[in-house]
This record gives structure tokens, sequence and C-alpha cells, in this order.
């Protein structure tokens, strides 16, 4: 697919609609009501354990995820807990090895797991607009206190619609 990936309309609707273009009327809408529990595959990683406890509640309460993202989180559970691993790997023994049997150093193959690990994080976590910069062009409305003393004379506030 050539162009830009088009942006779900959930972090439209979150971001303002800033482009005044229509929403899709006929766009699948899967169900938030999941269990949150870790899934199976999960279970037995501490590490990919923790992440799911701390990402699923959160997205789930902004709304990005559903029964269909399950998936996709659990994707970015599993390779941060690979990075992570390689990472704490990479702490303990370094960048360069020694390898049996040739003189010359080596780059440790755990440099290669890290980068490619954090590489596909990186890309997972755009997808559910957790970087900083898809952060920022996310806008929630606030709620302000109704005014009373306005409302009495010239009626309630209209309702903006994003």
């Amino acid at each position: 697919m050539r162009g830009r990936k088009p942006v779900p309309t959930v972090i439209k609707i979150a971001r303002g609609n800033p482009g005044q273009r229509r929403l899709p009327d006929a766009e699948p809408q899967p169900s938030t009501a999941i269990n949150l529990a870790v899934p199976a595959i999960l279970a037995d990683d501490p590490d990919a354990r923790a992440e799911w406890e701390s990402r699923a509640p959160m997205l789930h309460r902004l709304g990005l995820l559903t029964e269909a993202d399950q998936d996709a989180l659990t994707l970015y559970c599993a390779t941060f807990a690979r990075w992570k691993q390689a990472e704490t790997h990479l702490r303990k023994h370094g960048l360069i090895i020694k390898v049996k049997g040739s003189r010359y150093p080596m780059i440790s193959p755990y440099l290669s797991i890290s980068n490619k690990a954090q590489a596909q994080c990186r890309a997972l976590l755009l997808e559910f607009g957790l970087t900083p910069v898809s952060r920022t062009r996310v806008h929630v409305p606030t709620t302000t206190a109704p005014d009373v003393q306005r409302d009495r004379f010239f009626g309630p506030r209209p309702v903006k619609k994003a």
C-alpha cells in the first residue's frame, strides 16, 4: 500500500478531526468490552506480563484497546520483553565478545536482537498512538463547569461535535 497509513477514526476524533474530512460511516467498531487478563502466551514471561499489566488498562481506558487490538498489544509486550532481555545481556556481557577459536573480537548478536526489537516496539507504539509526537496530536476535550448565570440569560452552550 502506498502513501500514508490511514489514521484510525478513534484517533481522528481524539485529535478533533483536524482535516475536517467526513469520518467513515461503515468502519467496523470492535467491542471494547474485553477481558484485560494477561494472555496465556505472555503469562510465563515476567517482563511481557508486567508490560501487559501496565499498558492494557491504560489503552482500554483511552478507548484504544478493543477485541481487535489484543493481538497487536500481545506482540508489543512480547517484543518489549525480548528487547529488555537483550539489553540486560548487553549490559552484563558488553557490546563486543570474544569468540572461541578466533582471535578477532565480534559484535554481540544481542545488539542486533535489541535493535530489531526496538524498531518493532516503536512501530507498534506508533500503531497505538503512544509516542511523544503522536500524543501531542491528540486533543482531549476539557470539561468546563456550567456557567449558571450565563445559561440563565443566553441558554446552555451548544455541544461541539468532533
